[in-house]
């Protein structure tokens, strides 16, 4: 299947989204750029349907589109990247506080945007994933959430086309002077078992990008795949990675976000400005992780582009 998707937005997690936002704007990383419009403004009926567990009956809440929006979450624009911020209380209820719970803060979706949202959720639902948040506004779907945690811990998030409005916003956050001029390559997913994670994600129709690579440098065993041009590089990590500490107190799930840059040293010593602290750079200068995760849980990875 040919996933002709369009990138959306990064779904982090938090218990305090004030704490994150301000956090990424101190480090040189991510400007905060406020709520994202999505479809509040269009008058008529909304309706949210989510599980409250990921095993359970769904529950379904309906509401007044239009007028003034309230949304809670807050956005961080780093590069080009819409990083969402949603505070949630962990615990039992809706299955996101259940991930805030058991993991902490962290990302646990990545949203696209598909010109056929009811094909693409179908092509996951008949390969045995589930749907377990659906969201419409006067009976059209904008947003579907597939559960695709089995290897990785990473949710898919389904919209329609972005609208001229949303485009707009998009287009003035990123020209804030303060956004950093990176482009978002993908995600670094911690994972058990390699192996398993690849066919996982073979079996969903991710396009393989290459075979097992060890990396002595950052002590790694990976695999990269790519759905919607976004990377998604499988990492298996031995005792003494930077990945190390994420899998031994969260599990599996996003370690990292990756980003390319046009001239790594001069990011590097921006941030450094900023008291950033760089945690390895690969042996050929090309690579760096850079130590973001103090809030968040999320590192951040930055890519030499020739």
């Amino acid at each position: 299947m040919k996933f002709d998707w369009q990138f959306n937005h990064l779904g982090m997690m938090v218990t305090d989204r004030d704490n994150i936002l301000n956090h990424y704007q101190n480090i040189g990383l991510g400007v905060s750029v406020g709520p994202q419009p999505l479809m509040p403004y269009i008058d008529g009926e909304g309706e949210i349907t989510f599980f409250k567990e990921i095993d359970g009956e769904p529950i379904s809440h309906k509401y007044k589109t239009g007028g003034a929006h309230n949304f809670k979450d807050g956005q961080s624009q780093i590069g080009n990247c819409q990083l969402e911020v949603y505070p949630m209380k962990p615990g039992p209820g809706m299955f996101i506080s259940r991930y805030l719970e058991e993991k902490g803060d962290g990302i646990n979706h990545i949203a696209f945007n598909t010109n056929d949202i009811e094909k693409d959720t179908k092509h996951f639902l008949d390969l045995g994933c589930e749907l377990v948040f659906n969201v419409t506004t006067n009976g059209k779907t904008v947003e579907n959430y597939i559960d695709t945690r089995l290897h990785g811990d990473l949710m898919i998030s389904l919209r329609p086309p972005a609208d001229n409005w949303e485009n707009s916003w998009r287009k003035n956050n990123e020209s804030h002077p303060l956004v950093n001029n990176w482009k978002f390559l993908g995600l670094g997913i911690c994972v058990n078992d390699l192996e398993a994670a690849s066919n996982y994600y073979s079996h969903l129709g991710y396009k393989k990008l290459n075979e097992k690579n060890y990396r002595d440098d950052w002590k790694i065993s990976s695999q990269e795949f790519s759905i919607g041009h976004i990377l998604f590089e499988l990492i298996e990590a031995d005792d003494g990675s930077i990945y190390s500490d994420s899998l031994e107190q969260r599990g599996e799930g996003v370690a990292e976000i990756i980003f390319t840059v046009s001239d790594l040293m001069k990011e590097i010593d921006q941030l450094k400005r900023k008291g950033t602290q760089t945690l390895l750079i690969s042996d050929d200068k090309k690579m760096a992780s850079i130590a973001s995760g103090k809030n968040g849980n999320i590192l951040t990875r930055l890519v030499e582009d020739h």
